[in-house]
């Protein structure tokens, strides 16, 4: 009998503390969440303007009619080679030299006015998106402090048993745990709309500058009808916003090439990793093929769905040719980044650890050794999870998408190097 009491004692005292614990875990998670709402729904009143969206959104239409105009102007041009009618046969009293440049200037004007356009309607899909995850976070948010309301210990007397008490409350964790998404979510939201609302409208505001620029190059040309002279010396331009920020990627690429290749000699150099492996137990560098993959390493994403390729591009505004050192694989936030090959960490760059954006150039950034020379790169990381040293499987999770550095959105820029140059890492994925 006695034995019986103070087994019933225990687990009174059990209960009572489990009681406690769950009513301070529930004051606490409380706090957090109304807190990280109110943070959250600040930033959004800061961010959403809905008058400015809707001035955008006009200007992007406005910027795509000009651009189907001029690029029926330009098309045209092209097309009639001298034998122009209407309001462009003006244009055939110019100068050859004058002309070919009239041409190229039209075609310039066209592309920049189409540029501008895209640029803008990233910053009103940006801000329709967050104002689409703002309606979820907002319902999802209100169905919590509904049930947040209500205290432990109103929910202990409503249930109808022990079990069905902890049970009640696995469910409201539950909900917690999920809110906890919303919450990550909408961080997510607002940080990718503040970056491309930035970026797009710092592009289409240097765009401007070059559609004013076009225009007033092609009103000298036509100014010049039937005068004697020369084509105008300079029909180049400033570089956009996008551009320099890709100028600043290449620079930093092509710094790392020696770094790179004097972090391999010293991790060759290294102690043999516990596996018994030696840096060198990694995938070994295959011939560069020039036509499919060879397979010698893995998607680094769950995604192959790659957004800009490797090589030289000529931007059609502005006839400059750029070298992209490696792909951009479109994944989303926070989805994982993968070791494309086993190997040794030989680098790691985290100057804004779990933040979605923010730095510059690389951002967030990991460099694996394979070993034979092959190395890999992976950047603009939201979290790294491995640290310098550290040996690494194929396949294995070493950190999230994010889009810190210079970066416009959600990717993970993955490179491939053999002995610190920089190869189409399309040679090397299956």
């Amino acid at each position: 009998m006695r034995l019986g009491k103070i087994t019933s004692i225990k687990l009174l005292s059990a209960v009572i503390a489990s009681f406690v614990i769950i009513v301070c875990c529930g004051i606490v998670g409380k706090r957090d969440l109304v807190s990280a709402s109110d943070n959250i729904m600040y930033r959004y009143e800061m961010l959403h303007d809905q008058s400015k969206i809707d001035q955008k959104r006009d200007e992007r239409d406005k910027a795509r009619s000009d651009a189907a105009a001029a690029k029926e102007k330009a098309d045209e041009l092209s097309g009639q080679a001298g034998q122009l009618k209407g309001e462009l046969a003006k244009l055939n009293k110019l100068s050859s030299e004058q002309y070919a440049q009239y041409e190229i200037i039209s075609a310039q004007l066209a592309e920049a006015l189409i540029a501008k356009a895209d640029a803008l309607d990233a910053y009103v899909e940006a801000q329709e998106n967050l104002e689409d995850t703002k309606k979820t976070f907002s319902d999802r948010i209100s169905v919590m402090f509904e049930y947040q309301n209500k205290s432990t210990l109103e929910i202990l007397l409503e249930s109808d048993s022990l079990a069905g008490f902890f049970t009640n409350m696995e469910i409201i964790t539950l909900i917690a745990d999920s809110d906890s998404q919303a919450v990550d979510m909408m961080t997510v939201a607002l940080d990718d709309a503040q970056l491309k609302s930035d970026q797009a409208l710092a592009e289409a505001d240097s765009l401007e500058g070059v559609i004013n620029e076009k225009q007033g190059q092609l009103s000298e040309l036509e100014g010049r009808i039937g005068v004697t002279s020369d084509a105008l010396e300079d029909v180049n331009t400033q570089l956009s916003y996008y551009e320099q920020q890709e100028d600043e990627l290449n620079k930093l690429a092509s710094s790392l090439d020696e770094e790179i290749a004097k972090l391999q000699a010293e991790a060759a150099a290294a102690s043999t990793p516990k596996n018994g492996g030696g840096v060198n137990s990694g995938t070994s560098t295959p011939a560069s093929s020039g036509g499919g993959g060879s397979g010698a390493l893995s998607w680094p994403t769950w995604t192959t769905y790659v957004t800009s390729t490797y090589g030289y591009r000529t931007h059609p505004v502005y006839g400059t040719t750029k070298f992209h050192s490696g792909i951009d694989i479109g994944a989303g936030y926070g989805d994982a980044v993968m070791a494309a090959g086993s190997g040794t960490v030989i680098y790691v760059e985290e100057p804004c650890p779990g933040q979605n954006t923010g730095g510059s150039g690389y951002g967030n950034y990991v460099i694996i050794d394979h070993g034979n020379g092959l190395s890999t790169l992976y950047a603009h990381m939201r979290d790294v999870y491995v640290s310098n040293g550290q040996y690494v499987s194929c396949g294995e999770c070493i950190g999230e998408v994010g889009s810190t550095g210079t970066s416009t959105g959600a990717h993970l820029h993955f490179e491939v190097r053999v002995n610190g140059s920089t190869v189409n890492p399309l040679d090397y994925l299956p």
